[in-house]
């Protein structure tokens, strides 16, 4: 991968990585806090919200902020929110110190009597939350394959105006993709989406439900994703940006253990 023409360290230097938990069960936040102790590379870990599972996301990080150090980011669903209504959850977010949020617009259920859901657009939402919780680090969600670079850069400042501090990334599978939005974002806090695809069958998944692009030569083997981890990796250390790992229906320590060259059976 490139250079970076004008390196921003905007956390002093050092590169932050997020590790995302799915919050199925506490078991599983149990063996996701074990994974960050012992993969010293790690220092936040982002949870999704999941309606399929009982567990919402900020309940999980207030679960994970008793069983690790490591700062948690809980998603927010804008939808899930009425503008014209308080943010329900402001004083169990201070309770249990979860300081940063990423804010995504949410999928509406395929059935509507299953749950309430309000017509709030993302930038609204942003700009209630931050007012509401000042203190609060908002992430913003980047889709680099919703529509085409101008709209989404566009998008993105749009959500920066309202309030929102950083950016997270649906997974990249090719860097040079990567680098072109990297050029309009140099400078700007943001994290980059990895994802392992490790069968044919989860690379049609991405192309055909989020229109992701693949480089003619991927090919969905453990050792091809890690030596793409490893180059994004690289990229971010160079040009002051952060990694999101997803580690999706993949063993997750053979996975991490690749990124930071070290023993599955020692970490």
């Amino acid at each position: 991968m490139r250079g970076c023409k004008f390196p921003q360290f905007i956390n002093g230097g050092k590169m932050l990585i997020s590790l995302e938990a799915i919050p199925r069960s506490r078991e599983s936040l149990e063996e996701a806090a074990k994974t960050v102790h012992d993969f010293t590379e790690l220092n936040i870990v982002n949870v999704p919200d999941l309606v399929r599972f009982p567990l919402r996301s900020w309940e999980a990080c207030g679960i994970l902020s008793a069983k690790t150090a490591h700062a948690c980011i809980p998603h927010v669903r804008a939808i899930d929110f009425a503008l014209d209504s308080p943010f329900p959850f402001i004083e169990f977010f201070r309770k249990h110190s979860i300081n940063r949020v990423l804010v995504i617009a949410g999928d509406a259920p395929k059935n509507s009597s299953e749950r309430v859901i309000f017509p709030t657009q993302t930038v609204p939402f942003i700009k209630k939350l931050k007012q509401e919780m000042p203190e609060l680090k908002i992430y913003a969600a980047f889709d680099p394959y919703r529509s085409n670079i101008r709209y989404e850069i566009d998008y993105l400042k749009a959500k920066e105006d309202a309030g929102a501090e950083g950016f997270m990334s649906q997974p990249f599978f090719d860097t040079r993709l990567l680098e072109i939005y990297a050029e309009y974002l140099e400078g700007k806090s943001v994290f980059w989406g990895v994802s392992p695809i490790l069968s044919e069958q989860s690379r049609l998944y991405w192309e055909s439900q989020n229109r992701a692009v693949f480089p003619k030569r991927f090919s969905p083997t453990m050792e091809w994703n890690v030596n793409f981890g490893r180059r994004v990796i690289e990229f971010c250390e160079t040009c002051g940006f952060n990694l999101y790992l997803m580690p999706i229906k993949v063993d997750i320590r053979a996975y991490l253990s690749g990124l930071f060259l070290k023993s599955a059976s020692t970490a």
